[in-house]
């Protein structure tokens, strides 16, 4: 697992960044002590791999590209 800033989180997840980031509030305790404070745009790689698994998202998968 590597480390991702939230907008590349939240395009593996298919939502935009403000629905992602309500997504996390509810998570909020845990993930600071996990070590993500309020404001870091970059994701540790432990606490990405804590949200795939939470959130149900497929960080592995390559992004489709649309060719014509």
């Amino acid at each position: 697992m590597k480390a991702m800033f939230h907008h590349e989180l939240a395009t593996k997840a298919g939502v935009c960044t403000k629905t992602f980031g309500r997504w996390l509030k509810p998570l909020s305790q845990e993930l600071q002590a996990m070590g993500l404070e309020p404001g870091m745009h970059l994701i540790p790689p432990h606490v990405v791999e804590y949200l795939a698994h939470r959130l149900c998202i497929d960080v592995e998968a390559k992004p489709k590209i649309l060719r014509k």
